[in-house]
């Protein structure tokens, strides 16, 4: 039987920011998202905005616009995967993207703008559970959920809000736009 562990974010300068605020009461959602971005991209660099703007990721957004079952857009995308020998985190949030907007038929919107809500809920993962119940912190578990989905609801408007292009060049500017726009609070 296997255990789950909290893999923590690095100790360093880029995420010192980050870690002062997640999960305070008197610091709005909205900065801690952009702290978490911030950090994210800064320890990060180039990785992130390649590994979000995977040409995999591109593909998978065209994937959500027609599979009919989530069942058969994740075997479709895990094969193009194991056909690529691609593999990675943000491949297998794209997975899980992949299938919620499948689900709810929000087509390829709905698959780009679930893939950067599943990346801040990972990000805030790594670290929030270390700071529930902490003073002037998130009070309990509920809590600490209700800020996890506050931040993907911020991560899911601020994807709405630019416009997606599916090829492998527009949707890296896309992505790198996104990116751009949650590390300034939407202010680019």
């Amino acid at each position: 039987m296997g255990t789950s562990s909290n893999q923590r974010s690095p100790r360093t300068p880029n995420w010192r920011l980050a870690h002062a605020v997640i999960g305070r009461a008197d610091v709005s959602a909205s900065s801690q998202s952009q702290e978490l971005w911030r950090a994210a991209s800064g320890d990060q660099g180039d990785a992130l905005l390649g590994g979000l703007g995977s040409p995999l990721l591109a593909s998978a957004c065209e994937t959500a616009a027609k599979a009919q079952s989530p069942s058969q857009a994740v075997a479709s995308f895990e094969n193009t995967l194991i056909n690529e020998g691609a593999a990675g985190i943000f491949l297998d949030l794209g997975a899980r993207a992949l299938a919620r907007s499948v689900a709810t038929k929000s087509g390829e919107n709905g698959f780009a703008s679930e893939l950067f809500a599943e990346a801040v809920a990972y990000y805030a993962s790594r670290d929030l559970p270390s700071y529930v119940a902490a003073p002037g912190r998130v009070k309990n578990t509920s809590d600490s959920i209700v800020l996890k989905e506050q931040l993907k609801s911020i991560a899911r408007e601020t994807a709405m809000k630019v416009p997606l292009k599916t090829d492998p060049k527009g949707w890296r500017d896309y992505v790198s736009k996104v990116l751009q726009n949650l590390q300034s609070g939407g202010k680019r």
